[in-house]
């Protein structure tokens, strides 16, 4: 399916909502939502960027970080 995001991401779901109901830096905020809602519902990141009001590359930017820090 095009858009769909492969990512390996280490936290659970659960692990992923309690970060991001705790997490008071809105920018930090937003990126656990993506985050989220890759692992929990699949969305793709042109989906992701509609809801947070990003640009689609704003959101990929965001991904690659992550996979650089998990590696």
């Amino acid at each position: 399916m095009a858009g769909v995001t492969h990512i390996d991401i280490q936290e659970s779901v659960e692990e992923l909502e309690a970060l991001v109901r705790q997490q008071n830096n809105v920018r930090l905020k937003e990126r656990l939502q993506a985050l989220y809602l890759i692992k929990n519902q699949g969305i793709s990141v042109c989906a992701i960027a509609k809801i947070l009001g990003k640009h689609r590359g704003t959101v990929q930017r965001w991904l690659a970080d992550y996979r650089d820090v998990s590696l």
